[in-house]
């Protein structure tokens, strides 16, 4: 990883040398997966940098036959004819054959690379922490480097525009050389401040991006919110379109503006390169039109000349842009090199949640469990801002003891750190101080697909798998298969195995769900499957729940369960967490303290500390923090 600043390197000045290592970080992805594309392109992109001076050389001879043959009738022909022919077969292999066939070989080469680094990107983004996606500042990193194929095929593409209009400046410039070696190194001197001119717009338009991508991401959010489904019915609810939509009208307007006067500024400062470039144009076109006046160029030569002047200033505007282009695509390639080689831990101030490096030291997670987990001085904060800005510490020293067969109960006032600190025994996290252990064993030294399929959890903020009924339960196992073909595919592709999803609904209550569907639990559920059934918030839950059953795990966690159940539902969820046994730990957190009575033992999680422990009897006896909690609630029924 390169030592700088998140914002150091997002705007950094992207100078040859950089480009030249991206080129060839790229170049070595498309010679291991596109490398007959990219040579058909390079010798393409070769033919058409030389055609103009091939056209040039072409139609001097051509024009001269034809001033020649005037006034001779048609015995003059069979001198035009060879040059006719020529133009027209240049002119057809370059401006059709060639430019459509182009477009098939870089089709091709962005799909090989879309589809091995698609999936690579996709593979590194399973296996970064999920602190990577909770801040706002490191996920942008992901943003910037989706769809990596087509950005390193734009990369590869702009270097042969490059390349080719190289070829075509040098190669017309050499056109005048037999006229005047002056003439030529005046056109190649005319291009060098246009280059640098795109350049320096490229990295002033590169900065400005960056500084513009919190701002699109937001109003991105606010029109996400007012065309998507789950949020129209508090849209219309509180009447929230007019003030939204003013608000996503004033955040665009602010964006166009700000692009605009971006605009405007590259435009001013390109005016004196440009000009030179016109300048020395025209300059060379009345020294032409002067040396034919005095006949030391013949028509032909004047001819092809003149179009060799603009052939010249075409090639100098693509250059330009190329070079422009350059800045701008080799910078996407560098957010794609800098998420692919960042290490799995780089959230700043972080350490990596689970080993990064090879697993083959790592320790199986123990199964079944003796001792038990122990969660030992455990803190944690969020990183702070891009700005510097802390954010406040979370967990604060917490110290505790999960027995084998236990079920205890985590309460505790809204941010207390409860969620948190069940994604941490949960591995998703990683302590900013302190450990976790099971039977003694450190959470990072324990192989991550081991601890992943040792743990489940329910949460209340769980995802809608819109699938089948029966493949939105049994996807929870779908990471327990291990390796072979099953494992590759979508669970679209696959069924689950029926009676572990049939008896995980039973458990949480989602049989019924099946029961009434029409094809019970081979029916579509959601809205992205055609015929697709909806469902209610309670029977969302029920399937998450059901889900979380699904393995027959040493820790399940159960967060906030029963938010979206009625209380029949809640009543029975709470049934089967009082009926878990066979050595199973299980964790339940809620703010409804009715159902931590059925726990073996209650935490009062306050303020990031653990400050009560103990039954429920015992802990209202003491008239402590869960005494007031549990008479505050219990008035609610008197």
């Amino acid at each position: 990883m390169l030592p700088r600043s998140d914002l150091e390197y997002w705007t950094r000045r992207e100078n040859a040398g950089t480009i030249f290592a991206n080129l060839r970080w790229t170049w070595s992805h498309i010679r291991a997966h596109a490398r007959p594309a990219a040579l058909c392109l390079i010798a393409t992109h070769i033919l058409l940098g030389i055609q103009p001076a091939l056209l040039i050389h072409v139609t001097r001879h051509l024009v001269d036959a034809v001033v020649d043959a005037a006034g001779s009738g048609t015995a003059g022909f069979d001198d035009i004819l060879p040059w006719l022919i020529a133009f027209g077969l240049i002119q057809l292999a370059t401006n059709d054959v060639l430019w459509h066939v182009r477009d098939v070989f870089h089709l091709r080469l962005e799909q090989n690379l879309s589809h091995v680094l698609g999936r690579r990107l996709l593979e590194r983004s399973s296996q970064l922490p999920l602190l990577f996606f909770d801040v706002s500042e490191t996920y942008d990193r992901i943003e910037r480097a989706r769809d990596p194929g087509r950005k390193l095929g734009r990369l590869f593409f702009c270097a042969l525009h490059f390349s080719q209009a190289v070829i075509t400046a040098v190669s017309v410039a050499a056109m005048f050389a037999p006229v005047s070696l002056w003439i030529s190194l005046a056109m190649l001197g005319a291009l060098a401040p246009l280059v640098r001119l795109e350049i320096r717009q490229s990295r002033m338009f590169m900065t400005f991006t960056y500084g513009e991508t919190p701002e699109e991401r937001r109003a991105g959010y606010v029109n996400r919110i007012l065309t998507g489904r789950p949020e129209q019915k508090e849209m219309r609810l509180f009447g929230l379109f007019a003030p939204l939509t003013g608000r996503w009208r004033r955040m665009r307007h602010v964006l166009r503006e700000r692009l605009l006067a971006q605009r405007k500024r590259q435009v001013i400062v390109s005016i004196p390169a440009t000009g030179l470039q016109v300048v020395v144009s025209v300059s060379v076109t009345v020294i032409l039109a002067y040396l034919l006046g005095d006949r030391i160029l013949t028509p032909g030569r004047f001819v092809a000349l003149f179009q060799g002047v603009g052939d010249m200033l075409r090639a100098g505007g693509s250059l330009g842009f190329s070079s422009r282009e350059l800045q701008t695509r080799s910078a996407e390639v560098g957010y794609v090199r800098e998420f692919f080689d960042q290490h799995d831990g780089e959230v700043p101030g972080r350490k990596a949640s689970r080993r990064t490096d090879s697993t083959s030291n790592a320790f199986p997670f123990p199964r079944p469990m003796r001792e038990g987990l122990v969660v030992d001085t455990v803190h944690f904060t969020y990183p702070a801002s891009a700005s510097g800005e802390q954010a406040p510490t979370v967990l604060n020293g917490v110290t505790l003891r999960l027995v084998p067969g236990e079920r205890v109960a985590l309460v505790g006032d809204n941010g207390a750190g409860k969620s948190t600190l069940a994604k941490i025994l949960l591995g998703l996290y990683a302590p900013t101080l302190g450990r976790v252990t099971a039977d003694g064993l450190d959470y990072a030294d324990i192989d991550p697909d081991s601890l992943g399929g040792a743990v489940s959890a329910a949460f209340q903020d769980y995802c809608r798998f819109e699938l089948t009924l029966g493949q939105s339960i049994g996807i929870g196992t779908l990471g327990t298969l291990g390796d072979g073909p099953a494992t590759e595919l979508w669970p679209a592709g696959m069924q689950p195995d029926t009676s572990v999803v049939a008896e995980a609904a039973r458990r949480a209550g989602a049989d019924e769900i099946a029961g009434r569907l029409p094809n019970g639990y081979d029916t579509p559920v959601g809205h992205v499957l055609d015929g697709g059934q909806g469902l209610s918030g309670g029977e969302w839950q029920r399937i998450a729940i059901a889900r979380a059953f699904t393995r027959d795990p040493e820790l399940l966690i159960l967060d906030e369960p029963a938010a979206a159940l009625d209380a029949v539902a809640e009543a029975a969820l709470y049934r089967q967490f009082a009926e878990l046994r066979r050595g199973r730990t299980a964790l339940l957190i809620s703010h409804r303290l009715g159902s931590a009575r059925m726990a073996d033992r209650i935490l009062v999680l306050q303020r990031g500390r653990i400050v009560e422990e103990g039954h429920h009897d015992d802990l209202l006896a003491c008239g402590g923090v869960y005494a007031g909690m549990w008479e505050e609630q219990a008035s609610w029924y008197q």
